[in-house]
């Protein structure tokens, strides 16, 4: 009943994922993922590319989404899918290790329903981080059943979905010291073998994304402390567009936060929530350790083991310039884990302390539901999505006289000021330049120009105003 009711509660908290159409980088992986043979399939799992190494969880999904005939409901089912597998797993390994029903119902909860899924679940793009997910909760899973074959096979499914899964074996390592007070390297050889080798397998197309700007790899330290200050306090809940406001932790936020809140009063509310959530969390769980002081050493062992599992799989991106709340996937993991801990410690009390754990309990469901609503927003999926979808409107209205064509022109407007979250320059982003072509037009030979670009318009070109599809 338990899981019949989260996925339920998931599935409508984040519906409107359903409805996300493809955009920017799926456009890429729907043309690479197009193939019309066996060999061709198999292609997808050499290394030797020039994007990140990621055949399943990339060309393999692609290729499924080929298979439903391009559904993006199938598609975002199947996502579901996945992520409720992961789930499902993640409460058999808190079980498996706490023998706790409560706090691992509670951890799996809070872990399901957190706002920062919006950004693993709506964009097809980011399934990587759900099937990262799901395959390292198998393979941990049944390394804890002493079933190693299975998992080896998982971890190495997982290793073909994200290069981070490669951050699972320092994880073992960190999870026998703690556990075991020792370390058994026979048992872990397997892992260590196979991060090792597929260490040397990404490199060649790492060699490619670190050269983009984004992705650098920066050693500076304060960069390095700024980036793990933010993952954690978006991982605690504070919105993704706050560092954008703030200058310093140490210093209020600039003016134009006080404008945002007035503009926009659930923003306000949502936070107001989550400081009282964290505020009634903190004073209770002190009152209670004050209390049971012979609690005070598992609570602080167990935060220390969950504060490094965070760093573990933070790990190599805190070193990058590009933040972005889609890998918080598994360092949440440890977050939901330590405040489910924390109110388990309450509500297995009588009185104000087991009213102050079901509050908070409230209060988390309340905060999941106005964050995922804000960062539908802030995401800009949702803008992304309409712009594809009247993109796959106006195409369909005009595809036979698209077709007699060479060039599609995406003109912008003369007005100076007047130009749509970018004009052409948008839409070359969020089509992907000319990825959309095999999408929208498969098999043709049509060449996308945009305006920001060339001003000359091309002979034989197929004229649409970047507003037109813009402001649909």
């Amino acid at each position: 009943m338990f899981f019949f009711l989260l996925f339920a509660f998931t599935t409508f908290l984040f519906r409107n994922a359903f409805t996300t159409y493809f955009f920017n980088d799926d456009f890429f992986f729907l043309k690479i993922s197009r193939i019309s043979s066996f060999d061709q399939f198999i292609n997808f799992f050499s290394p030797i590319r020039q994007a990140s190494y990621k055949p399943i969880s990339q060309e393999t999904f692609y290729f499924l989404t080929h298979l439903l005939k391009e559904n993006i409901f199938l598609a975002h089912l199947l996502v579901f899918f996945i992520y409720f597998i992961g789930l499902y797993y993640l409460y058999k390994i808190i079980f498996l290790l706490t023998k706790n029903k409560p706090l691992s119902f509670l951890t799996t909860f809070f872990y399901g329903i957190n706002f920062t899924h919006v950004f693993q679940l709506y964009y097809l793009a980011t399934f990587q981080d759900i099937i990262i997910f799901t395959f390292l909760c198998l393979a941990f899973y049944n390394f804890l059943k002493n079933k190693r074959i299975l998992s080896i096979a998982f971890f190495i499914l997982a290793l073909l979905s994200k290069e981070t899964a490669i951050l699972f074996v320092p994880f073992l390592i960190l999870f026998k010291l703690f556990f075991d007070k020792k370390i058994s390297w026979k048992s872990l050889l397997p892992y260590l073998i196979l991060g090792i080798t597929f260490s040397l397998i990404y490199q060649y197309s790492l060699k490619y994304v670190i050269a983009l700007d984004n992705y650098k790899i920066n050693f500076n330290p304060r960069l390095v402390v700024n980036n793990l200050m933010w993952y954690f306090l978006w991982s605690l809940g504070l919105p993704n567009f706050m560092p954008d406001y703030m200058v310093s932790i140490f210093k209020p936020p600039i003016r134009e936060f006080d404008k945002l809140l007035t503009n926009f009063p659930s923003i306000k509310i949502f936070l107001y929530s989550l400081l009282s959530y964290f505020g009634i969390l903190l004073v209770t769980i002190f009152v209670y350790l004050r209390e049971n002081k012979s609690r005070l050493k598992e609570f602080f062992l167990m935060t220390a083991f969950l504060f490094s599992g965070f760093l573990v799989f933070i790990g190599p991106i805190a070193f990058f310039q590009h933040k972005w709340m889609v890998r918080l996937a598994l360092p949440l993991i440890f977050v939901s884990f330590i405040q489910a801990y924390g109110i388990k410690l309450l509500i297995e009390k009588k009185g104000l302390k087991k009213i102050a754990g079901g509050f908070l309990i409230g209060l988390y469901i309340l905060i999941s539901i106005l964050g995922v609503s804000i960062h539908e927003s802030s995401s800009t999926f949702q803008l992304e999505s309409n712009i594809t979808k009247n993109t796959l409107k106006y195409f369909s209205n005009n595809k036979v006289k698209i077709l007699k064509h060479k060039y599609i022109y995406f003109k912008d407007s003369n007005k100076k000021d007047f130009n749509p979250w970018g004009g052409s320059e948008k839409l070359k982003v969020t089509l992907s330049d000319q990825n959309f072509i095999d999408h929208f037009f498969p098999g043709s030979n049509i060449k996308a120009v945009y305006g920001f670009e060339d001003k000359k318009i091309p002979n034989n070109s197929f004229v649409i105003n970047s507003f037109d599809i813009l402001l649909l």
